[in-house]
């Protein structure tokens, strides 16, 4: 998750999982990438993962803000 020329930090970004907030996972602000480590076997089925972030930006017109959102579900196959 990149924002060219925003400050976007890990405090900007909310993480849900199934619909529940996730506050420990990492975000690298050089490469962009997120990660979160589950801690246990996701149950068999449909999960959806959410994430939610804000930034502030400069342009030639001062400081704008945004927001912008992403969200996709996968499935745990039984064994």
């Amino acid at each position: 998750m990149r924002d060219p020329g925003a400050s976007l930090s890990k405090k900007n970004i909310r993480l849900y999982l199934d619909g529940s907030e996730k506050t420990r996972f990492r975000y690298d602000q050089a490469s962009g990438y997120l990660s979160h480590y589950v801690g246990r076997a996701l149950s068999p089925g449909t999960h959806e993962v959410r994430i939610e972030a804000e930034a502030e930006s400069s342009d030639s017109q001062g400081r704008l803000s945004g927001t912008a959102s992403k969200r996709w579900t996968f499935t745990v196959a039984r064994r």
